[in-house]
């Protein structure tokens, strides 16, 4: 509820920062190379958890 108000949140004193374990942290750092040579490419390509998604296809780390 509260990452929906984020916008409302934005010049006030309030932050809201994400809370994921440090091997999901240090999972994703790794695989943020691939998600810019994919998106370079033109491929849709994001994170969820710590598992990278090119073009709605999980791809292994």
């Amino acid at each position: 509820m509260v990452r929906k108000q984020l916008k409302e949140l934005d010049g006030t004193v309030f932050r809201v920062f994400e809370q994921i374990p440090q091997d999901v942290f240090q999972k994703r750092q790794q695989l943020v190379p691939k998600i810019k040579d994919a998106r370079r490419q033109g491929k849709r390509a994001y994170l969820a958890n710590a598992t990278l998604y090119i073009d709605v296809v999980p791809q292994r780390a």
